[in-house]
């Protein structure tokens, strides 16, 4: 009876150990998965402050590349306004700082994706929780290669109206009628002008195509990747504000 308690007593304790080692195992994984979410919190936050900055730039260059747009068009539009058989009451510098206010700048959205491609192309993606913000950020370029498309359209037309206005008129004069010697370039001796131009038809259609693909950037693509950066940054800063 004795040597029958002392064994349950053994049992007992044996048992006991067995518990505590198994309790504490699992107290320790508790503490290590509890480091490891909050590693990947710290990260996932670090990311969160990296991908606003991002997208916060992307946003800013996007409303000058707009503006740019609009006005190369507006210029363009003033232009096209005066063309027709007959020449009208405009000097040679005026029509000249017209056309070189038109074409001195190209339109081409740059945004700022370090951030972006680093996390894309480790495949670190899923340390986001929020899986409507995975998914965005996952198809954030698609809409960004059919701006590029629409965008080379663009500079195509801007191309052969260039070309246009090299081959037909005095793009020498043009350049110091509209900056003077800005670049070290000295009057043209040749006595060609430039108002011509303003009776050219093939002109005239590559400067409409020129508006029209400047206004379809602006109002079909461009303004359509503004309102997605927008809802970008709001679920950014909607997950920067939860954690």
């Amino acid at each position: 009876m004795i040597k029958e308690n002392k064994a349950s007593k053994y049992l007992l304790y044996a048992i006991g150990e067995i518990f505590l080692v198994v309790i504490g195992i699992l107290i320790a994984l508790q503490i290590n998965n509890w480091n490891e979410d909050s590693k990947q919190s710290r990260i996932e936050q670090q990311y969160l402050v990296a991908l606003k900055e991002e997208f916060k730039y992307s946003h800013q260059k996007l409303e000058q590349v707009i503006a740019v747009n609009k006005s190369n068009a507006d210029y363009a539009l003033k232009i096209s306004d005066l063309m027709g058989p007959d020449i009208p009451a405009i000097t040679e510098k005026e029509f000249s700082t017209l056309a070189m206010e038109m074409t001195n700048w190209e339109v081409i959205y740059h945004p700022n994706q370090a951030v972006l491609d680093e996390i894309i192309s480790s495949g670190k993606l899923s340390i986001f929780s929020n899986a409507k913000l995975k998914f965005a950020l996952s198809s954030s370029k698609g809409l960004l290669s059919k701006i590029r498309f629409q965008e080379d359209e663009h500079a195509v037309v801007r191309r052969d109206i260039i070309a246009i206005m090299n081959a037909d008129g005095n793009a020498k004069k043009m350049i110091t009628d509209a900056q003077g010697d800005t670049f070290d370039i000295k009057e043209s001796k040749f006595k060609l002008g430039n108002l011509h131009l303003l009776q050219s038809q093939k002109l005239e259609n590559e400067l409409t195509d020129f508006i029209l693909t400047a206004r379809y950037l602006n109002q079909n693509y461009y303004e359509e990747l503004k309102t997605e950066l927008d809802a970008m940054l709001k679920l950014i800063d909607n997950e920067i504000d939860s954690k």
